[in-house]
C-alpha cells in the first residue's frame, strides 16, 4: 500500500500544496514591492522580525495546545483565518501602506504559531509508522515542488498581470487548502497528562537536549542558516547587482527550490540508509560554500547554478532531520518537539534574514553575504568536532 492510499494524507498533502504556493508568492510579492518603494535593506529585514516575533510567542503555546487539544480543527480554524488576513495583505500592499503590511504580516506569524505544531505533529497519526520516511520525504517533495512553481509564478504573474491579479490568484489558493482541510475526517488524538505550560515545555526541551541526535541536528540547522541563508538578500542582489526585473528575480529565487525538488525526487527512490550524520555534515558543508560562491557571482547563470546546488544540499539535510523528528520523539510529546524545532527553524530563517539585512546596510550586500557564508562554515566545523565521539548513525 502506498503513502497516497491514506485518504486524509492525500488531503493534507493537497492543503501543504496551497499553502506553500500561497505563503512563497506572498513573500516573492511583499519582498520585490517592499524594496522597490523603499530601496532599503533593512525593510526585507523587517519582513523577518515581524514575522519571527509573533511565531515565537505563539508556537510555544501552539505545541501545547496540539498536545492537549484536537490538533486537527486548530489546524483548520487557523488556515481559514488566512483568507481574510490576505485580502487585508492585498489592500495594504496596492496603497502602498508601509506600516499596515508589517501589521498584517505579524498577525500571520501569530497564525503560524499555532498552525505549524498542529501541522507538523499530525502526518504520524494519518499514515502507519512504517511509512513515516515516505511520508516525511514526500511532505519535503510537495514542498519543493511548490517552492519551484511559486516564486516564478509570483514573479511572472506580478510583472504581467499586476498586483491585483496575483493576490486574487493568492487569495484562491488559501481558500482551497482551507476546503481540503474540512474535509478531512474528523479523529481523536492522545492527550498529554495534564501540566502547566511551562512544565510541559520544560518536559520537551529536556527530551530534546538528552536526546543529543536531535539536539544537534537543530543546531545545525539555525547556526548554519542563520548566518548562511541569502534568500533575504535575493531582492537587492537582483536589481542592484545583476539588474534583473520581478520575473527575473522570480526565477532566482525558484533555483533553491529547483534543487532541492530533483534532489527529493531522488531520495524518493534511493532514501538516505546509513552515514546519516557525516553527510548531514557534508550537506552543510556544501551549503555554506555556495553561500560564499553566490556572493561572488556576476553572471545570472552562474548564479542560478550555485543557487541550485544550494537547495540541493539543503534538502539532504531536511530530509534526515524531518526523519529524526518523527521516528524518535514519543506520539505525546510530538506537537511540543514540532514547536521547538519549528522556533528554531524559524529562527534561522527569520533572525537570519534580519541579521543578514543589518550587515548589508552597512557594508553592502556582497560582503554581508561573505562574512555570513564564512560564519556558516565555522559552525559546521564546531558541530564535527563536539560530534565527532558520538553514534548518530
Amino acid at each position: 500500500m502506498t503513502i497516497f492510499s491514506y485518504q486524509d494524507f492525500k488531503l493534507l498533502t493537497i492543503n501543504q500544496c496551497c499553502l506553500t504556493l500561497a505563503i512563497v508568492m506572498q513573500e516573492v510579492i511583499i519582498a520585490f514591492q517592499l524594496y522597490t518603494i523603499t530601496q532599503n535593506p533593512l525593510s526585507l529585514g523587517l519582513v523577518g522580525l515581524t514575522e519571527f516575533i509573533p511565531f515565537v510567542l505563539f508556537s510555544l503555546w501552539g505545541g501545547y495546545i496540539a498536545d492537549r487539544f484536537n490538533r486537527q480543527r486548530i489546524l483548520q480554524i487557523c488556515f481559514s483565518l488566512s483568507m481574510p488576513l490576505t485580502a487585508l495583505l492585498w489592500w495594504c500592499t496596492d496603497q502602498q501602506y508601509i506600516i499596515l503590511i508589517y501589521t498584517v504580516l505579524f498577525l500571520f506569524g501569530c497564525i503560524r504559531g499555532i498552525y505549524s505544531p498542529c501541522f507538523n505533529s499530525l502526518r504520524p497519526f494519518l499514515v502507519p509508522k512504517l511509512l513515516y520516511a515516505q511520508a516525511a520525504t514526500w511532505t519535503s517533495l510537495c514542498w519543493q515542488v511548490c517552492g519551484v512553481l511559486a516564486p516564478i509564478l509570483g514573479g511572472l504573474c506580478l510583472s504581467y498581470l499586476g498586483l491585483n491579479s496575483t493576490f486574487g490568484l493568492i487569495f484562491v489558493l488559501f481558500m482551497m487548502g482551507s476546503l481540503a482541510l474540512w474535509c478531512m475526517s474528523q479523529r481523536t488524538f492522545p492527550a498529554s497528562v495534564a501540566t502547566s505550560v511551562l512544565s510541559s515545555l520544560k518536559e520537551a526541551i529536556q527530551f530534546i537536549y538528552q536526546t543529543k541526535i536531535i539536539f544537534w541536528a537543530i543546531f545545525l540547522d539555525l547556526a548554519s542558516v542563520f548566518f548562511g541563508g541569502i534568500v533575504a538578500l535575493l531582492p537587492i542582489f537582483a536589481q542592484d547587482i545583476l539588474h534583473l526585473q520581478a520575473d527575473g528575480f522570480g526565477l532566482l529565487r525558484a533555483m533553491p527550490a529547483i534543487g532541492s525538488l530533483i534532489t527529493m525526487s531522488i531520495l524518493v527512490r534511493y532514501p538516505i540508509q546509513k552515514n546519516l550524520w557525516r553527510t548531514m555534515l557534508w550537506a552543510v558543508t556544501g551549503f555554506a560554500c555556495c553561500t560564499l560562491m553566490f556572493a561572488l557571482t556576476r553572471q545570472i547563470y552562474l548564479s542560478m547554478l550555485v543557487l541550485f546546488v544550494m537547495g540541493a544540499c539543503d534538502s539532504v539535510s531536511i530530509v534526515i532531520r524531518q526523519n529524526l523528528l518523527q521516528l524518535i520523539p514519543p506520539q505525546h510529546l510530538l506537537g511540543r518537539v514540532a514547536a521547538i524545532n519549528g522556533i528554531f527553524v524559524t529562527s534561522s530563517n527569520e533572525l537570519g534574514a534580519f541579521q543578514s539585512s543589518v550587515v548589508a546596510r552597512f557594508v553592502t550586500v556582497v560582503p554581508a553575504m561573505l562574512i555570513g557564508g564564512t560564519l556558516s562554515l565555522l559552525t559546521v566545523f564546531l558541530t564535527h568536532k563536539k560530534t565527532r565521539h558520538i553514534d548518530y548513525d
